[in-house]
Order: C-alpha cells, then sequence, then structure tokens
C-alpha cells in the first residue's frame, strides 16, 4: 500500500511539473504571437492577422484549461478574456477594430500576473 502511495504522488508530481513546463511554454510564446499580430496588422494582411490572433486564442484556451484543472476562477476568467479578445482580433478586418483588439489582450496580463506570477525575467514561477 505504501509503495502504491509512493508511486501515485511520484506521478502526481510529475504531471504537475509536464503543466507547469507547458504553462511556461505557453507564456513565453505569447509576446512572440502578439509581436506577429502587430506586425500583421502593419502590413494590412487580414488573413495574416486572423491567422496569428487565432493562434494566440488557442495558447489562451490551453491558459483557462490550465487554471480550470487549478480550480482558479480568476484566472479562468482572465484567460478566457484574453482568448475573447484574440478572436475579436482575428475577425476584424480593419487595422483600427484589431489595434483595439491588441490593447485588451494586452490589458489582461498585469492583472493575472500580479496574483499568480512571482520571481524576476528569466526566472519567473507561477505562484499557487
Amino acid at each position: 500500500m505504501f509503495r502504491l502511495l509512493v508511486l501515485i504522488t511520484i506521478c502526481v508530481g510529475a504531471v504537475s511539473a509536464q503543466d507547469d513546463a507547458a504553462y511556461s511554454a505557453w507564456m513565453k510564446s505569447t509576446p512572440p504571437q502578439i509581436s506577429a499580430i502587430k506586425a500583421a496588422i502593419m502590413a494590412n494582411d487580414n488573413a495574416k492577422v486572423a491567422t496569428e490572433a487565432g493562434k494566440l486564442a488557442d495558447t489562451f484556451q490551453h491558459v483557462a484549461d490550465f487554471w480550470m484543472k487549478k480550480q482558479k476562477d480568476d484566472a479562468v476568467k482572465m484567460a478566457q478574456a484574453t482568448r475573447d479578445a484574440a478572436l475579436e482580433i482575428a475577425s476584424s478586418s480593419t487595422p483600427d477594430t484589431q489595434n483595439a483588439g491588441v490593447t485588451k489582450v494586452q490589458g489582461t496580463c498585469g492583472g493575472c500576473h500580479r496574483v499568480y506570477r512571482e520571481g524576476t525575467a528569466g526566472n519567473y514561477k507561477i505562484k499557487e
């Protein structure tokens, strides 16, 4: 019985570490995704804007799912708001509405980071 509990504990820890690594990758992918969206807006390339904004929406669906598993309702709502703003960008066809969507996306970052991120640049950790 003891061995089973130890094995379960190790497995849970490994899954949690994998989730945290995936989360870190999603967060690190966000600035380049936003930069790609901004560049596509400047190039007036609506197809590229839609593609890149769709990628960002997918990323934040993963983020919402991550926080849902941790039962952090406020973080889920912030991630869903970011996802929804990215979807608005993807469906927009004018630079003004696309840029407004980018502003919305970026407006959600700080609130979540203040609550759920600790550490310094290059060494951030998830606060639970």
